[in-house]
């Protein structure tokens, strides 16, 4: 699975600092978006990444994607191994469609063809 999360740091910090108050999960969520914006996506779409991950999956599954944007694969890897082939489907098909819906890689997909 490809690692990511979310350049524009300023923007990230205070989109991080008004979900602090609203969300449990607002810390995994600001891990996330700053991971993907990092790692070249737009803000936006890191935005939406961390936040949709938060909203459909469930916390073990947010649990193993902020992991995954800290950079412990092994971590999550051993976490992969626990769960049942069906979960592992489910996380797969889910972190996949939201990486869809927030259109992670749309950009580099349309910069590759002209």
């Amino acid at each position: 699975m490809r690692r990511t999360i979310v350049s524009s740091a300023g923007l990230a910090a205070l989109v991080a600092v008004t979900l602090a108050g609203c969300s449990p999960n607002a810390q995994g969520i600001k891990v996330i978006t700053e991971q993907c914006i990092a790692d070249g996506e737009a803000v936006e779409v890191c935005e939406c990444l961390g936040k949709a991950t938060a909203e459909k999956l469930d916390k073990p599954m947010f649990d193993m994607v902020v992991l995954g944007a800290q950079g412990a694969e092994a971590e999550v890897a051993g976490r992969m191994e626990e769960l049942a082939p069906e979960l592992r489907t489910k996380f797969a098909v889910m972190t996949q469609g939201i990486g869809r819906q927030c259109g992670v890689g749309a950009a580099a997909d349309a910069g590759g063809q002209h």
